[in-house]
C-alpha cells in the first residue's frame, strides 16, 4: 500500500494526474507509464551530465587560454599638490 501512495504522489506531482484519475486506470497502464517516466528521467539525467561535462571542458579550455587579455595601460604620473 505504501508503494501505491508513492505512485500516486509521482503521478500527481510530475504527471499532473489526480488520484481519482489514477484509480480509474488499468494497472498495466499505470505500470507502463511509470516505466516510461523512469526511462525519461534516466535519459534526462544522462543529457544533463553530458552537458555539464561539456561545460566543464569548455570552461577549463577557456581558462587555459583566455580569449580576452587586459590591455597594458600606463598610469600617468601626477604630482601631489603642496599646501
Amino acid at each position: 500500500m505504501e508503494n501505491w501512495f508513492k505512485i500516486e504522489f509521482i503521478f500527481a506531482k510530475n504527471l499532473n494526474i489526480t488520484p481519482l484519475e489514477l484509480d480509474q486506470m488499468e494497472f498495466y497502464r499505470v505500470e507502463y507509464m511509470i516505466q516510461s517516466y523512469e526511462e525519461f528521467i534516466k535519459e534526462e539525467e544522462k543529457a544533463y551530465k553530458k552537458q555539464q561535462k561539456e561545460n566543464e571542458m569548455s570552461f577549463s579550455k577557456n581558462k587555459a587560454s583566455p580569449q580576452f587579455k587586459m590591455p597594458k595601460m600606463d598610469i600617468p604620473k601626477m604630482n601631489v599638490p603642496k599646501f
